[in-house]
């Protein structure tokens, strides 16, 4: 048994560097989603909604706000994103008016046109239709503000022309406070509604420990796919549990086979 775990270990650890190089992940993407839990958002912030009007954003919260950061053109995550977040919400059991849905494209390129084409396709699917629902533009400027109240992050992709973004969304307490964070594209209807109903009674966010957090190693956003180098870090943490299993049980055992 000895023999076998020095040899195993060998084979692992005298691969070279060549192979070392190729089971260290890359850097994580500079697009990000971290919000903090009651960090307020900037109320006075001036948009246009889908039908070109000006509105401040501190319009919105008669009620909890179901906020959805991405882009109108996004061709690829944003309308997975907002189906994901539309089908949590149909099956949530809430109903119209306990909620506002609100999406906000982070790029300044969008216009009205582009969020009404949106907000047409998005209205059918949403218990409460078109009344339930905003889809915001703005200036440069005031997303920056926006986006770094969220601790969100977009990056332009030079060839392509998309935003690289991450996907989630937050539920926001009528105050204007970040309530609860959502990551993923896929989400709990039951997780939902809980939030929008803590939200309404603006309840204190919950802590780390009563979260579970989706998170996607090295997700490539401009393709929707995981990165080659993050399936293969996972493929060999499922090679090397076995071992390290192995070398507990054998230690545990005092050597002995």
């Amino acid at each position: 048994m000895n023999a076998v775990v020095i040899l195993l270990l060998a084979a692992l650890l005298g691969c070279g560097p060549a192979t070392a190089q190729a089971l260290r992940l890359p850097a994580p993407p500079a697009a990000r989603f971290d919000p903090v839990p009651d960090t307020l958002l900037p109320l006075d912030a001036a948009l246009r909604d889908d039908a070109g009007r000006h509105v401040k954003l501190a319009t919105l919260f008669d009620r909890p706000v179901v906020l959805v950061p991405g882009y109108y053109t996004c061709p690829n995550l944003c309308s997975t994103l907002f189906e994901g977040v539309l089908q949590a919400l149909a099956l949530s059991g809430l109903g119209a008016g306990d909620y506002r849905l609100v999406g906000l494209s982070v790029d300044p390129r969008d216009g009205a046109a582009a969020a009404a084409t949106r907000k047409r396709v998005y209205a059918a699917l949403l218990p409460g239709g078109a009344a339930d629902l905003t889809l915001l533009t703005g200036d440069a400027a005031t997303l920056a503000r926006l986006e770094l109240a969220l601790g969100y992050r977009a990056v332009p992709d030079a060839a392509t022309g998309q935003l690289a973004h991450a996907a989630g969304f937050v539920v926001v307490a009528t105050d204007g406070r970040i309530a609860r964070a959502f990551s993923g594209v896929r989400f709990d209807p039951a997780g939902l509604r809980a939030a929008v109903k803590a939200a309404a009674r603006a309840e204190p966010a919950p802590s780390f420990g009563q979260q579970v957090l989706l998170l996607c190693a090295h997700y490539a956003p401009t393709s929707g796919l995981h990165t080659g180098a993050a399936l293969a870090g996972v493929r060999a943490g499922v090679l090397l549990l076995p071992l390290l299993f192995v070398c507990w049980l054998w230690r545990r055992r005092g050597g002995r086979p």
